[in-house]
């Protein structure tokens, strides 16, 4: 079964849980393609466990010590769509580490989501056409079974 899924449109990350924490190998796979940039996540109320935000934040860290960082860029934001009042508190506990670079928005404000981390109008479409590509391949892959392997989404 697979719990998360992601994909990169323009400057941003579209990143869509299920309700269920991503697996320790989906968490791998992301933090293996994370590069700092805004994201868009959108949950059905799964979320990273303490672990994989413990390693989240030492990836940050990882990226903003290598040469290539710009220490003036703009810092990048997570907008979070859910209705899930757990995945608000999780949130809450990243804001501490992140001095509010987070914030969440109920399902039926996306556009507000969007603003709110800057993503030029010509990309909006793009954002949401992707929330609906990778939660569909959620749903495909849990009624595939864990037995059967996806294709790559890369």
């Amino acid at each position: 079964m697979k719990n998360l899924a992601f994909q990169k449109v323009g400057d941003y990350f579209v990143l869509v849980h299920n309700a269920m924490a991503p697996t320790e190998e989906e968490w791998d796979e992301w933090m293996l393609h994370y590069t700092y940039e805004s994201i868009l996540i959108v949950t059905d109320g799964g979320a990273p466990t303490a672990s994989q935000r413990k390693r989240l934040k030492m990836r940050v860290d990882e990226l903003r010590a290598s040469p290539s960082y710009v220490p003036n860029k703009k810092e990048p934001k997570v907008a979070t769509v859910t209705a899930s009042s757990f995945v608000r508190g999780v949130l809450t506990a990243l804001r501490w580490f992140y001095h509010d670079a987070y914030a969440a928005f109920p399902p039926d404000h996306i556009n507000q989501a969007l603003m709110y981390l800057d993503v030029p109008p010509r990309y909006h479409i793009a954002m949401r056409t992707a929330v609906q590509t990778l939660r569909m391949q959620l749903k495909k892959a849990k009624g595939a079974g864990p037995s059967k392997t996806m294709p790559d989404e890369g």
